[in-house]
């Protein structure tokens, strides 16, 4: 017993670098509060978000365009307005039939 004992310590005391690699790597792999494994979850939650922040930047430029569009045109302004909100001029009526 005492004999497999000081192998081992013979053993630990010849590999001691590669010890203290190993438990290291094991570590910051596993253990660490900023381990692999958040990291790589992080990059994921980054790229996500990163393409939600593109597909919103996308519906702004398309909304400020139209605002644009509504500014700039009072024609295209009138239509909208009595489109989608059933507004009419004073001396108009209006009909609305359901489908």
């Amino acid at each position: 017993m005492n004999d497999s004992i000081a192998q081992l310590g013979r053993w630990i005391s010849r590999h001691k670098y590669a010890f203290v690699s190993i438990a290291f790597a094991v570590i910051i792999v596993f253990l660490d509060e900023n381990n692999l494994m958040k990291h790589i979850q992080n990059k994921r939650e980054i790229a996500s978000l990163e393409s939600q922040r593109d597909e919103l930047q996308e519906q702004f430029d398309e909304l400020t365009r139209k605002l644009d569009e509504l500014d700039a045109d009072p024609v295209y302004m009138e239509k909208i307005a009595r489109e989608r909100y059933g507004m009419h001029e004073s001396d108009e009526e209006i009909f609305i039939f359901d489908d």
